[in-house]
């Protein structure tokens, strides 16, 4: 049984994480995204008294975050969405990266054709599949991790 304390750390440690694969996974659509992860952390606290350790919780909750993603996407099927043309795909990499809001460039201008595609490969495939997208670009994971480390560094120096 996970007591109620933990629960709450739980939620502050996973939240953004779990949003994050929602984001993704629901072709970069903010509202929806955020519906989904409240609706996993709303299972999560319905059955936390019913789970046995926090260990695997992370596992849970991309499960059930699964599971929440795909009632959503029986509900609202939608369409393919390239990061390039999403706006909230922008706007949400700027708020992380706190570029300021009034210029007409688009943060992502300053990125090569080869960081647009590892960035695209990284956000566009689930946690456990990353290890294909970096095989079919033609690098290791931990090579993919660390350029898109280096990626996200240069976006917020451009600033």
């Amino acid at each position: 049984m996970i007591e109620h304390e933990a629960c709450e750390k739980i939620i502050s440690t996973y939240y953004r994480e779990i949003y994050s694969y929602c984001f993704v996974k629901l072709n970069y659509r903010h509202h929806s995204a955020e519906d989904c992860t409240q609706d996993v952390f709303v299972v999560f606290f319905q059955k936390h008294d019913k789970l046995e350790t926090a260990e695997n919780i992370r596992i849970w909750l991309y499960r059930t975050a699964d599971n929440v993603i795909k009632a959503c996407l029986r509900k609202n099927p939608t369409t393919d969405v390239s990061i390039e043309n999403n706006p909230e795909v922008i706007a949400e990499m700027a708020a992380e990266t706190s570029f300021p809001e009034d210029t007409d460039d688009s943060p992502l201008d300053i990125l090569t054709p080869e960081e647009r595609q590892l960035l695209e490969a990284y956000y566009d495939t689930d946690y456990g599949q990353r290890s294909a997208a970096a095989k079919k670009l033609g690098i290791s994971l931990a090579a993919m991790y660390q350029k898109v480390h280096k990626i996200k560094k240069k976006l917020r120096e451009s600033r």
